[in-house]
Order: C-alpha cells, then structure tokens, then sequence
C-alpha cells in the first residue's frame, strides 16, 4: 500500500502547489493512502526555498503580509487592516473592540474552512487521513499568532480583542464537519485510530508542544496519549502492521542526531510491542527537517519526515513485505527510494555520514537544498 506523507506546509501556497503535484502524480504511482499530519495553517512560520540558509529578513521584508491577509481571509482582511490602524493610533472604544473581535472570529473560521477544503479536495485524489497539529489546536488557537503576524501587531492584544466573541466555537464546527460520516475518503484521526485492510492507522494528535508533565496542557497531552496507547494495544490483534503518526515534539539528539519521543506512553508502548506485528512504523513530523531519516530501531521503522513547508517536500512509504520510503521534491520533480539503515548497528558522527546512509546521491542533495552545516540533515 502507498501513502503519501504530507505535513508542516504552513503556507496555502505550499498546501496548494502539494495538491495539483499529488492529482498528476498519484495514479501512475499508485496512491492508496494520503495522510495529512498536521500544521496546513502557520503562514508566520513559512520559509523561502529549502529553509536553510535564507535571509529572514530581507525574505520577511517582501513577504507581503497584506497581499496573504486579503489571500487567506478576503471577507475579513478589510475590517482587521483597521484593527491594526487601531492598534497603532492606541484608541480604546469599547464598542469599536467588540466589532473587531467579530472580524478576529471571522478570520479563525475561514482558516479552519481552508483546512476543511484543503482536507476535501485531497480526498477526491485518494482517502485521505489528518492528524492535527499545533495550529489547528483547540488548546492554542496559534491561528491567532498567524494574524498577529500578518497585521503586524502583538499577540496579546489580538488575544484580548479575540476573547470579546467566542471564537473557541469555531474548532468545534470544524470537527462537526470534518468528522460528517457521509465524508466516507476523509477521516480525521486526531486522538483515534482507523484499520485499512491489515495496517492499524493512528494519530497522536499536535494539541501541545511536548507531553512531558510540566503544566495541566503537557499532562492533557499526555492522558490523551496514554489513552490512545491502551486502544491501539487491543486493536493491533487484529491487523498485522502499524502506522503511527506524531505531532508532539520529542527530544532530537546530535552526535549522533537522533529522536526520543518525549511521551512516556508512546515509548512504554514501543517496548511493549517487541515480537509483535509484521511492520511498525513511526511517522514523526517537525517543521525543520529537510531531508528524511529513515532507519530502524527497537523494531520499528522510524521514519522524520519531509516538512512540507521547506520548498514542499513530502514523502511516500510504501508497506507491502518490506516499508519503502520515498523523498519527494515536487518542484524539481524527484522521487528519490531511500536507503534505510538500523540505528544501533551503524557507526557514524557527522551528519553528512548520515545523510549518506539513507541517500545514495548525498552530496548532490547537499548542493542542491544548500543544506551544508545543516543540524537537522
């Protein structure tokens, strides 16, 4: 079965360019699956070229904040380009603040109505699954930051204007239509679980940065996993391969790079799971990585996935007797097979010498994504 790996776009542009790519692509490579691991919204976080070595300010200084405001929210950019005049003039009118909390909440649903139709339109290209990440998080509504970024103005004043209309409604008439049963090839798998033939698909959904109990958020984050763990536990008697999708952050290593997951549910449940199942694969998303790393370890196939908002490159696994995975350069029009590797056989230190241990063409690719010093290569 082939599924394409998508996440991280950050930018409608990006998300976009994915889709008209994947429409052309996905039936002479035989797409079964997409899966949409989380963070379509997040223009504030959108990068130039590869996101390595770009100039942030001078590629912020032409981003053309008002030019995506009116892209992104035409029906609301007018009324919040005044927000910002307000903002800056320091005026306070109560009744002036109450209007523009309207426009904020108006802004909020046509950002959560982009991810729905984003999430529609893929799935007319192939059943399509999507985990949430942190700007799609009802906890955080980071939807807000993407504004305050966009106008130019502090968080905490769009934050204090927005609590004036109850724009927390907004996820929740989100879920009711994502989740509509008469959708039958789009699925939302925040927090759930799905079975595809043999393979048990299931989402650890972004709702907070780490699940490490540090604040009531992390302990949430954390019980959400753990629940999910003790579900899956049951179900994987039924199926015989394992597709685990993550959004919460873990700990990234140097010398050698490698990954922890920072939920002590979801490491326990690794363990756990030794001498079971065909496959078990872990798919970890981060804004950052540039490449892919793909190696195995503890019994499982670790995929750190392609993060689409770096010049939107996503990738493609493919579970049959073996777990192929795919690097996909969409604007220069590349699949590269991947080599994989065991973790605790091979023997390297810089990161040059890993990337070489997935990519046959590593040098070549260092060039071409101007990656060099890279941490995350």
């Amino acid at each position: 079965m082939r599924i394409a790996i998508i996440s991280d776009s950050h930018s409608k542009d990006n998300i976009e360019y994915i889709y008209e790519y994947l429409r052309k692509k996905a039936l002479s490579w035989n797409i079964k699956l997409i899966v949409i691991n989380g963070d379509i919204l997040g223009e504030n976080d959108a990068r130039e070229g590869y996101g390595y070595n770009f100039n942030k300010t001078l590629f912020y200084a032409g981003f053309g904040r008002e030019r995506v405001l009116k892209n992104v929210a035409p029906g609301a950019s007018e009324s919040l380009k005044m927000l910002k005049l307000y903002y800056e003039q320091g005026m306070s009118d109560e009744q002036k603040e109450l209007d523009f909390s309207k426009s904020i909440k108006d802004y909020i649903s046509a950002r959560y109505d982009f991810v729905f139709s984003t999430l529609n339109r893929f799935s007319t290209i192939a059943k399509t699954y999507f985990n949430i990440g942190m700007y799609e998080s009802p906890l955080h509504y980071n939807v807000l930051k993407e504004l305050s970024f966009l106008l130019d103005v502090p968080e905490p004043f769009i934050r204090r204007i927005a609590l004036q209309s109850n724009y927390r409604e907004v996820f929740k008439e989100f879920l009711s239509k994502v989740k509509d049963p008469k959708l039958r090839k789009l699925n939302y798998i925040a927090g759930g679980s799905a079975i595809e033939g043999d393979l048990l698909i299931v989402g650890i959904p972004g709702l907070n940065p780490n699940s490490v109990a540090a604040d009531k958020m992390s302990e949430f984050q954390e019980k959400i996993t753990e629940d999910l763990m003790s579900t899956i536990t049951r179900q994987s008697g039924y199926v015989s391969k394992l597709l685990m999708l993550n959004q919460t952050q873990g700990k990234l290593r140097k010398d050698p790079f490698s990954f922890r997951p920072g939920s002590y549910s979801v490491r326990k449940f690794i363990e756990s799971m030794k001498g079971k199942l065909k496959h078990k694969i872990f798919i970890q998303s981060y804004h950052h990585f540039m490449t892919t790393h793909f190696y195995h370890a503890s019994e499982f196939y670790f995929i750190l996935n392609n993060s689409a908002v770096n010049n939107c490159l996503f990738n493609i696994i493919d579970i049959s007797n073996k777990v192929v995975c795919y690097d996909v350069d969409p604007k220069n029009d590349r699949l590269r097979r991947l080599k994989n590797y065991n973790y605790n056989l091979v023997d390297y230190s810089k990161p040059e010498e890993r990337l070489a241990l997935n990519y046959e063409d590593a040098k070549e690719l260092i060039k071409e994504r101007n990656i060099e010093g890279c941490y995350y290569m």
